[in-house]
């Protein structure tokens, strides 16, 4: 693994040595800091915990899929024995499941941790520590998004509720489904809106009145985008077949054969959420330009530095559409969450656009204070060199649709040539009140002890229905309370 001198000193850090590491593993995979961070744990528990079974995945026998369940469903185990033993007896198997489903997966490794170490099988009360939303963008350039959520049972019921009782504020012919209302009404909520905007396009509708939004939502677009007037139509509907009332459709019209899709490309260029997908022009047009404040982006051209360390509005506005999102590889977070940073530091390096990138938090952290080096050109392309020497190349995310926002800015004059170890740093490292270590090991010390606490009810009430039932062996032979281990008989069944 890899660590940074002084690394003891570095545990109380917010972005500590762990998450150094993570860091360096995102970059040479392309990937965010947390799938990183999860590629770690594994790696570090394969090492430390199941060498056996990193034996046959490193022979290649097994799946990634299969690694990180039996990772996640030993965690809990403390004894150094019984993690042996687990590991040699999951080894000895773990090949045959690769068919089995993820539950059934499951299952198969809480029989060996039951086995060896009863404490330690996870259990379902702590399903609500993997409560999570997601929001995830398609690549089809839709428009649209994909939003997974994992709630409470009250949570969750809660928000069904109310997305039937939004989706239900709009008039007899609005033009949209159930299912689609219940999709507008989850982005009402976001904008935290009581009601539907109605799609019947009538005027006179009492709901057809748009609400102002408590929300920013950031849409980079082309001015033709904006004025689109090819109709937008995902509200429920296909395309009309006529130009004109059926009622007014002559048979001959009716008959004729239907003239193929026309193909190619759109009329208009998409626009970009920020930090997000893409926007097809006619839905920018339909639901965004109509009520939206729209504020041109002016590229800086050959401008000279701005004379203080806090760029100017009009400056940052165009610093984020141009680069979208945290300039760190493999990095996705959105322009807007991010700050903005000198390449060069302050003083030494100006407040004009070649010497300004958006950089999450995180990875301005991991910068100022983690030895990783960046050059950034005047077309916003920036090279990063880590600690141990690879380098990395990023590119503003607008290069590909919004092509002008990377022309060449001024370059940079260096006012005085910085020592990189007496960069002036204009961040303070966040520190934690306890060290990632300790809060893993409580965390697993507080579910090993509910998990005692629910084994000891479960005897206690098991023993109450054998007192209950003495001298009946039935529900001994027939709901045991361990689960039984794996058949390993391979011959068909008799009937």
């Amino acid at each position: 693994m890899l660590a940074a001198d002084g690394s003891d000193n570095r545990d109380q850090w917010c972005l500590d040595n762990w998450g150094a590491v993570a860091a360096s593993v995102a970059a040479a995979q392309q990937v965010s800091l947390g799938v990183a961070s999860h590629q770690l744990a594994i790696a570090d528990a394969l090492r430390r915990r199941l060498p056996r079974v990193a034996e046959v995945f490193a022979a290649g026998a097994i799946s990634y899929r299969l690694i990180s369940a039996v990772v996640a469903r030993t965690r809990l185990i403390t004894d150094r024995d019984a993690m042996a033993k687990v590991d040699i007896e999951i080894a000895a198997r773990v090949q045959q499941w690769g068919t089995l489903s993820a539950h059934n997966t499951e299952i198969e490794i809480d029989y060996w941790v039951d086995r060896y170490d009863p404490a330690a099988v996870r259990r379902t009360e702590y399903s609500a520590r993997g409560c999570h939303v997601d929001v995830r963008d398609p690549e089809d350039g839709s428009g649209t998004a994909w939003l997974e959520a994992r709630l409470l049972a009250t949570d969750a019921e809660a928000v069904d509720q109310r997305l039937d009782a939004i989706a239900a504020t709009v008039c007899e012919n609005d033009p949209r489904t159930h299912e689609q209302r219940r999709a507008a009404a989850l982005g009402a909520l976001g904008q935290l809106a009581e009601r539907l905007v109605c799609g019947c396009e009538d005027p006179d509708c009492d709901a057809a009145q748009k609400q102002p939004s408590a929300v920013v939502v950031h849409v980079v677009a082309h001015e033709e985008s904006l004025s689109d007037d090819t109709p937008a139509r995902l509200d429920g509907t296909n395309p009309p077949l006529f130009d004109k009332p059926l009622s007014e459709v002559t048979w001959g019209e009716a008959t004729a054969p239907t003239p193929p899709p026309t193909n190619g490309p759109a009329k208009t260029p998409p626009a970009v959420l920020l930090g997000g997908g893409m926007l097809p022009a006619p839905l920018v047009a339909a639901k965004v330009a109509g009520t939206a404040k729209i504020v041109p982006i002016r590229h800086p051209g050959d401008a000279p530095p701005e004379p203080r360390y806090i760029p100017s509005a009009l400056l940052a506005t165009f610093i984020r559409c141009r680069d979208m999102t945290c300039r760190f590889p493999g990095c996705d977070q959105p322009a807007q969450r991010c700050d903005i940073d000198h390449t060069i530091a302050y003083p030494h390096g100006p407040t004009q656009a070649s010497n300004l990138k958006c950089l999450c938090r995180q990875h301005h952290l991991l910068k100022t204070f983690w030895g990783w080096r960046d050059e950034q050109h005047p077309d916003g392309t920036v090279v990063w060199t880590c600690p141990q020497g690879q380098t990395y190349t990023t590119y503003p995310g607008s290069r590909l649709l919004f092509p002008t926002l990377c022309r060449p800015t001024a370059p940079v004059t260096v006012r005085v040539t910085p020592d990189p170890d007496t960069t002036n740093r204009t961040l303070a490292m966040p520190r934690r009140t306890t060290t990632r270590a300790h809060n893993r090991s409580q965390a697993i010390n507080d579910e090993r002890r509910d998990n005692e606490h629910t084994i000891q009810a479960e005897a206690e009430a098991h023993r109450q229905k054998q007192r209950e039932n003495a001298g009946n062996d039935c529900d001994n032979a027939y709901f045991p309370t361990h689960p039984r281990p794996p058949s390993n008989d391979d011959d068909p069944a008799p009937f």
